[in-house]
């Protein structure tokens, strides 16, 4: 019996035991991130990290103008009326920071023109300072922009002076749109991509100004209709594509086209400067590319009303054509272009007539650009004023 008790009571504490602890699996190691990458393409370099992203780029256009007046026309630096005059000139030089931070649908661009620093006003080096918001999360159908920016009022003074097919923009184009402005703006598309919408509000009184000028704003509206839907109209950023870049490097089987209305309000009244205009300006813009042909215009009306003085309209426009050649290397193009400051005074026009040579090594990354032209000022009635360029152009992006 004592025998039976001891083994009992063996048993008995080994079941009361504890248990052994058991060795707990290890954890799975940290999800690593992503490694950062560098890559470059068409001039730019993009630096990934994290998700988000950082595009660099500088572009630069070196170019000489040579001008040749007629003998109503005395240039500055010559010795006589008539005279020609040559010069090369840094037209611009540009550095580029954009991308997307936190989320793809808040992104960013900032962007400086280092060939403004000549100008009387020193701080519109800073070109573009914008942030978007895409409320859609990615569809584009409705966006906030906000900073400094082009309003939407004209699609060539929309679209990147990189990507024009002559040295420059139209000179009615330069008469009526005034570029960048500091102010806030709506957009979106539509699901189908055949109508880009925008409306902002700005300041009125150009980029990087210290506070607005007066108490009234400048607004403005652009709507574009793509009738094919062929292009991706919910880009990232606020100007890109094919429908605003002139040549055709896009098309293949179908045409790229589209056609958009443009309107500005306008109020530049102020107490300490002198005879103010305010404005209401209605235009239209289109462009067609296909198979290496592309064209484009605009129309554009402004009635202006001054502080002193009657009431006037100004009107003008421009259309140009280009083909592409040669695997879409070569390009000759065509400009004829008019505006009228007012229609209270005859024989006031000035008229644009250019044709050009263009040369593409990586479409407008690298490009060496020609134009010839005459530009015909009617400042006296019957006799205006004939000024022949050649200006000839090289463009870089790095």
């Amino acid at each position: 019996m004592t025998r039976l008790t001891s083994i009992w009571l063996v048993l008995t504490s080994l079941c009361a035991a504890p248990a052994l602890a058991q060795t707990p699996a290890p954890a799975p190691p940290p999800a690593q991130p992503a490694p950062p990458s560098i890559a470059w393409k068409d001039g730019k370099t993009r630096i990934t990290l994290g998700g988000a992203y950082l595009e660099i780029s500088n572009r630069v256009q070196f170019r000489f103008t040579q001008e040749f007046p007629d003998d109503s026309i005395r240039l500055a630096g010559t010795e006589e009326a008539g005279d020609s005059r040559g010069s090369f000139r840094i037209r611009r030089a540009k550095f580029k920071l954009e991308g997307w931070m936190y989320k793809p649908w808040l992104s960013y661009e900032v962007q400086l023109n280092w060939a403004n620093l000549a100008s009387s006003n020193p701080g519109s080096a800073l070109e573009d300072a914008a942030f978007d918001i895409d409320f859609s999360k990615g569809k584009g159908a409705l966006r906030l922009h906000a900073g400094q920016f082009k309003p939407p009022f004209g699609g060539q003074e929309l679209t990147s002076s990189g990507s024009q097919i002559f040295v420059d923009r139209a000179l009615a184009t330069n008469s009526f749109f005034r570029g960048r402005d500091i102010g806030i703006a709506l957009w979106g598309v539509t699901a189908n991509n055949r109508i880009e919408w925008r409306a902002g509000m700005f300041n009125g009184n150009g980029p990087t100004r210290g506070a607005n000028d007066n108490g009234k704003y400048q607004y403005n509206a652009r709507l574009m209709w793509q009738p094919n839907g062929s292009q991706n109209l919910n880009t990232r950023a606020w100007v890109s594509g094919p429908l605003y870049s002139e040549s055709d490097f896009e098309s293949t089987a179908a045409p790229i086209y589209a056609v958009a209305l443009n309107w500005e309000n306008q109020n530049n009244f102020t107490a300490t400067s002198g005879n103010d205009q305010k404005w209401n300006a209605y235009s239209v813009d289109g462009i067609f590319k296909f198979r290496g042909f592309s064209a484009n215009g605009m129309y554009t009306i402004a009635q202006r009303t001054p502080e002193a003085g009657p009431s006037f309209d100004a009107s003008g426009g421009f259309i140009q054509a280009g083909q592409l050649f040669n695997d879409r290397r070569f390009e000759v193009a065509a400009r004829y272009g008019q505006f009228d400051p007012t229609d209270l005074a005859d024989d006031n026009v000035t008229r644009e007539l250019r044709g050009a040579f263009n040369y593409y090594y990586a479409r407008h990354g690298l490009k060496w650009q020609t134009d010839v032209g005459r530009v015909e000022i009617a400042t006296v009635p019957g006799a205006p004023a004939r000024t022949v360029e050649l200006r000839t152009q090289l463009q870089f992006v790095f």
